[in-house]
Protein backbone atom coordinates (compact mmCIF):
# COMPACT_ATOMS: atom_id res chain seq x y z
CA UNK A 1 0.00 0.00 0.00
CA UNK A 2 0.97 3.58 -0.58
CA UNK A 3 0.24 6.58 1.67
CA UNK A 4 0.35 10.18 0.47
CA UNK A 5 0.05 13.10 2.87
CA UNK A 6 -0.17 16.69 1.75
CA UNK A 7 0.90 18.63 4.84
CA UNK A 8 -0.56 22.14 4.64
CA UNK A 9 0.44 25.18 6.66
CA UNK A 10 -2.77 27.06 7.42
CA UNK A 11 -3.10 30.02 9.80
CA UNK A 12 -5.25 29.06 12.79
CA UNK A 13 -7.92 31.62 11.87
CA UNK A 14 -8.28 30.00 8.42
CA UNK A 15 -8.44 26.32 9.43
CA UNK A 16 -12.25 26.27 9.37
CA UNK A 17 -12.30 27.68 5.87
CA UNK A 18 -9.77 25.09 4.68
CA UNK A 19 -11.87 22.36 6.25
CA UNK A 20 -14.89 23.59 4.32
CA UNK A 21 -12.90 23.44 1.10
CA UNK A 22 -12.22 19.73 1.72
CA UNK A 23 -15.66 18.85 3.12
CA UNK A 24 -16.82 16.98 0.00
CA UNK A 25 -13.48 15.42 -0.86
CA UNK A 26 -14.11 12.19 1.06
CA UNK A 27 -17.18 11.48 -1.06
CA UNK A 28 -15.41 12.34 -4.32
CA UNK A 29 -12.37 10.25 -3.44
CA UNK A 30 -14.53 7.19 -2.71
CA UNK A 31 -15.06 6.91 -6.48
CA UNK A 32 -11.39 7.11 -7.43
CA UNK A 33 -9.99 3.72 -8.49
CA UNK A 34 -7.32 2.50 -6.08
CA UNK A 35 -8.04 5.06 -3.35
CA UNK A 36 -8.62 3.09 -0.16
CA UNK A 37 -8.90 5.89 2.38
CA UNK A 38 -9.22 9.68 2.59
CA UNK A 39 -8.95 11.79 5.73
CA UNK A 40 -8.58 15.50 6.33
CA UNK A 41 -6.70 16.09 9.58
CA UNK A 42 -6.26 19.26 11.61
CA UNK A 43 -3.60 19.65 14.30
CA UNK A 44 -5.06 20.52 17.67
CA UNK A 45 -2.32 23.11 18.05
CA UNK A 46 -0.26 24.92 15.48
CA UNK A 47 -0.82 25.63 11.81
CA UNK A 48 -0.87 22.18 10.19
CA UNK A 49 -3.65 20.40 8.37
CA UNK A 50 -3.08 17.18 6.47
CA UNK A 51 -4.77 15.62 3.46
CA UNK A 52 -4.19 11.89 4.06
CA UNK A 53 -4.85 9.32 1.35
CA UNK A 54 -4.12 5.60 1.24
CA UNK A 55 -3.78 3.83 -2.10
CA UNK A 56 -3.60 0.22 -3.25
CA UNK A 57 -0.47 1.10 -5.27
CA UNK A 58 1.80 3.89 -6.45
CA UNK A 59 0.40 3.34 -9.94
CA UNK A 60 -3.15 4.10 -8.76
CA UNK A 61 -2.00 7.33 -7.11
CA UNK A 62 -0.09 8.43 -10.20
CA UNK A 63 -3.04 7.56 -12.45
CA UNK A 64 -5.27 9.78 -10.30
CA UNK A 65 -2.80 12.70 -10.46
CA UNK A 66 -2.89 12.43 -14.25
CA UNK A 67 -6.69 12.19 -14.48
CA UNK A 68 -9.29 14.75 -15.51
CA UNK A 69 -10.87 14.38 -12.04
CA UNK A 70 -7.61 15.48 -10.41
CA UNK A 71 -7.27 18.46 -12.74
CA UNK A 72 -10.87 19.51 -12.09
CA UNK A 73 -10.47 19.15 -8.31
CA UNK A 74 -7.35 21.32 -8.36
CA UNK A 75 -8.38 23.78 -11.08
CA UNK A 76 -9.17 26.58 -8.64
CA UNK A 77 -6.99 25.44 -5.75
CA UNK A 78 -4.93 28.63 -5.82
CA UNK A 79 -8.03 30.86 -5.78
CA UNK A 80 -8.67 32.00 -2.20
CA UNK A 81 -6.48 29.19 -0.84
CA UNK A 82 -5.77 29.87 2.84
CA UNK A 83 -2.69 27.60 2.90
CA UNK A 84 0.59 29.46 3.17
CA UNK A 85 2.65 26.41 2.25
CA UNK A 86 2.55 22.67 1.69
CA UNK A 87 4.76 19.63 1.60
CA UNK A 88 3.92 16.33 -0.07
CA UNK A 89 5.03 13.28 1.93
CA UNK A 90 4.88 9.81 0.36
CA UNK A 91 5.23 6.50 2.20
CA UNK A 92 5.11 2.83 1.40
CA UNK A 93 3.24 0.89 4.09
CA UNK A 94 5.59 -1.71 5.54
CA UNK A 95 3.30 -3.10 8.26
CA UNK A 96 -0.19 -2.17 9.30
CA UNK A 97 -3.54 -3.19 10.66
CA UNK A 98 -7.01 -1.68 10.72
CA UNK A 99 -9.33 -2.31 13.66
CA UNK A 100 -13.11 -1.93 13.61
CA UNK A 101 -14.35 -1.88 17.21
Amino acid sequence: MYVVMNVLQVPAAMKGRMGEMFAKSAERMSNVPGCLEFQFLSAKEGDKQVVYTKWDSEESFKAWTESDNFRQAHAHSSDNNPATGSQLEIYEVMHGATYQK
